[in-house]
């Protein structure tokens, strides 16, 4: 992996945990409720493992290769 993908995959909680601050205050201050904006933090997950792989070498994929 390299450092790039390392970065992505270290700021992922940050990022989800602010995600998820934004979400109470608008629900706090807005009114609008947190069970109309949870999918929110479903989309921004998907952003950063998306990022996080378009960072990442070719070929590092997650998967194991296996010489026979």
């Amino acid at each position: 992996m390299n450092r790039n993908a390392e970065l992505m995959r270290a700021i992922r909680g940050p990022v989800m945990l602010i995600t998820l601050g934004a979400l109470l205050l608008a629900d706090r201050f807005s009114g609008v409720p947190v069970t109309k904006t949870w999918p929110v933090l479903l989309i921004v997950f998907g952003l950063m493992k998306l990022l996080e792989r378009s960072t990442a070498a070719p070929g590092a994929g997650g998967e194991a290769h296996f010489q026979s």
